[in-house]
């Protein structure tokens, strides 16, 4: 039975080294971080790395309706990359949004230039390579208004009673950011790309009575004693830009206990209105009991939970489903509840947040991974209710795709989280599970995890992993599936020759790839079932399996194992693409290469006739599954002169000229 707390935040405040009169711009560190988890791989490197972000924000005013504007510090700690001597660091910042007012380092004054939303800081000397830097730089926020959402952008700021649209009354007022994609530079000065993570601090001044939620560890919070709190938060592990945030209510909390297998506990915990924090104890679909339930699930698939502590804040407005900051979870208050919304968030935290994605071209690494996350945990629980989940997938992602189709890897512009990011995503792993094999699959993520843990991935990477752990070649699959676009549609009939079942199989699909897939179809007669199996790999294929009795029915893909659709067989009878015959050399001296290609499986037989009509030479290459041979014929014992070579098939006969010249 867990113990957990059901409480409005009541503040005992401390003296604190993080308020804003006392900012010292010194690299300072906080002493429970003592074991501190540095970043190991990234990619996209750039003039100089990010080691912290330390950051103070004060929304006392904006949060009190005194002001839409808000006054920051951020103190970048840096060190050079790939330029050494390093004389100028460049950020991102949005000027109609966010305006750095001055910078310093070391006492100095630095220059600024603003220009296509950077800004150039010009450090105070030249820093070589394995020099750390520390530049803190003044700024403030002009929020362009409340209420309405689409004149906000990375800081969102609302008051209790407003109608951002008709009908829809703010009940609380809530400040928030919201960074994913590129966000962040609106409200904080950064290097805003995912590739480059660091340690970061968080510290917000909010009126008392407010509750500043942040990335991390809640370090203290400190009486202002002006009727403000500052709130003092740090992250111990990297973090992306797009992943920090800050948000602050009047929130209870609601919070319960998370023990590692390495015995310590750490806190989960809910931020929610005053009016909701029963239900996050109670609510049957989910409460802070299901939330420590699925993260033992996603601790015992893909190894322990990776951070300090897992918070989750219900907010409204909010035009996402969730959000997966960092340690801190942000959610629409419609789906603080919701098993899906939770589970898909919280997976993040695996996967997007501990292992981030290296660019926005592999968003299929983080939306992906983390949809067919939430569907495990529900196969987890009801199997049955998993089948239904991976159809909502399949059915979500076939009616995007009926209005545009684009591979999984670099989705164009617009669909960066369109629904074949997530839904054909989590199919794609699916497939990838069953044709690897549970054990395989899951020891992926295991070596997928030690190899990129707190760093950055790209798809390249996961697919390395995989050939890795499987210990074969499945570019194959990704070029289908992640670089390719669309899905396979298929048709099948089958017929009967002695005690030989000759199943066919098309891909009809256009502007799509033809798949190669490992696939099955079940046969039922007389109440009982066989499933048999073969790799498909061309547009038209047959396989022949032997059969002992009449067969009453045939199923194609039984287990629903591929994302795809079937139609029905057009024709009455099996139709044939051309056969491919030829050879090489041609004129040939002593041998040649007779090159040929059968569309179905099928006996083959050569026979070699010379310009009168006479046979004088035969092959048999008996029967042979559909793609493409080669078979060697020795002129040795010929006379010079032009041959025909008929190639004879199941299905139909071909014939190519040939010159033998000694």
């Amino acid at each position: 039975m867990k113990s957990f707390t059901v409480f409005t935040l009541i503040l005992i405040f401390a003296g604190s080294s993080f308020a804003q009169e006392k900012y010292s711009g010194k690299n300072e560190k906080s002493s429970y971080r003592s074991q501190q988890v540095l970043k190991t791989n990234y990619v996209g490197r750039h003039s100089y790395d990010v080691l912290n972000y330390k950051l103070f924000m004060d929304w006392y005013n904006v949060l009190a309706g005194q002001s839409l504007r808000y006054n920051g510090i951020m103190q970048v700690t840096f060190r050079p990359d790939l330029v050494s001597p390093l004389d100028s660091i460049r950020l991102d910042n949005d000027p109609l949004h966010l305006r750095v007012d001055s910078a310093f380092a070391n006492g100095q004054n630095l220059p600024l230039n603003g220009s296509n939303g950077k800004l150039t800081v010009f450090l105070d000397k030249p820093y070589s390579s394995g020099d750390t830097g520390v530049v803190t730089l003044y700024y403030h926020v002009n929020n362009p208004g409340t209420a309405n959402s689409d004149q906000q952008k990375g800081f969102y700021l609302y008051y209790a009673g407003e109608q951002p649209t008709a009908g829809y009354t703010v009940p609380h007022t809530v400040a928030y950011t919201m960074s994913e994609p590129s966000d962040a530079r609106y409200w904080m000065p950064c290097y805003d790309d995912p590739s480059d993570k660091a340690l970061s601090e968080i510290s917000v001044r909010v009126p008392k009575g407010f509750v500043a939620a942040s990335n991390g560890t809640l370090v203290n919070t400190t009486d202002n004693h002006d009727g403000s709190a500052t709130f003092n938060w740090a992250e111990g592990y990297p973090i992306a830009t797009y992943l920090m945030c800050a948000t602050a209510a009047q929130f209870s909390v609601v919070q319960s206990n998370y023990v590692k297998s390495s015995g310590v506990s750490m806190p989960v915990q809910y931020y929610v209105y005053p009016e909701d924090s029963s239900a996050a104890v109670s609510n049957p679909e989910c409460n802070i009991d299901s939330v420590v339930s699925m993260i033992k699930f996603y601790a015992s698939i893909y190894g322990e939970y990776p951070f300090e502590k897992y918070g989750m804040t219900g907010i409204e407005p909010f035009k996402y489903g969730g959000m997966e900051h960092q340690t801190i979870t942000t959610l629409n208050r419609r789906y603080e509840f919701s098993r899906r919304v939770v589970a898909h968030e919280l997976a993040h935290q695996w996967w997007g947040d501990m292992v981030t994605l290296g660019t926005w071209n592999d968003i299929w690494l983080n939306e992906s991974f983390a949809t067919y996350s939430e569907a495990m945990q529900l196969q987890h629980l009801s199997p049955s209710e998993f089948e239904n989940e991976m159809q909502s997938y399949a059915s979500g992602y076939f009616l995007e795709d009926s209005t545009i189709r684009y591979p999984i890897y670099a989705p164009p512009p617009g669909y960066l989280f369109g629904l074949a990011e997530y839904y054909k995503g989590a199919w794609v792993l699916h497939m990838l599970r069953n044709t690897v094999g549970d054990s395989t699959f899951f020891a992926i993520f295991k070596n997928y995890r030690s190899d990129f843990e707190y760093g950055n991935a790209v798809t390249s990477d996961f697919i390395n992993v995989v050939n890795q752990t499987s210990r074969t070649d499945m570019n194959w699959f990704f070029n289908e599936w992640i670089y390719g676009q669309g899905y396979p549609v298929y048709s099948y009939t089958y017929r009967t020759s002695g005690n030989s079942l000759i199943f066919y199989l098309k891909q009809e699909q256009t502007n799509a790839p033809i798949f190669k897939m490992p696939v099955q179809f079940a046969v039922y007669w007389g109440g009982k079932q066989a499933i048999f199996s073969f790799v498909d790999s061309l547009q038209l294929q047959t396989a022949t399996f032997s059969y002992l009795s009449p067969i009453d029915s045939l199923e194609f893909d039984p287990n629903n194992l591929i994302l795809k659709k079937t139609v029905a067989w057009g024709d009455s009878t099996i139709p044939f693409t051309s056969l491919y015959l030829s050879n090489y050399p041609n004129p040939f001296s002593l041998t040649t290469q007779i090159v040929y290609t059968i569309p179905v499986g099928s006996k083959v037989k050569f026979d070699f006739y010379d310009v009168l009509g006479r046979k004088v030479r035969a092959i048999d290459e008996g029967y042979q599954d559909a793609g493409t041979y080669h078979v060697t014929l020795d002129g040795r014992q010929l006379a010079s002169g032009a041959y025909i070579c008929r190639m004879n098939t199941d299905f139909g006969s071909k014939t190519i000229k040939i010159l033998l010249e000694k």
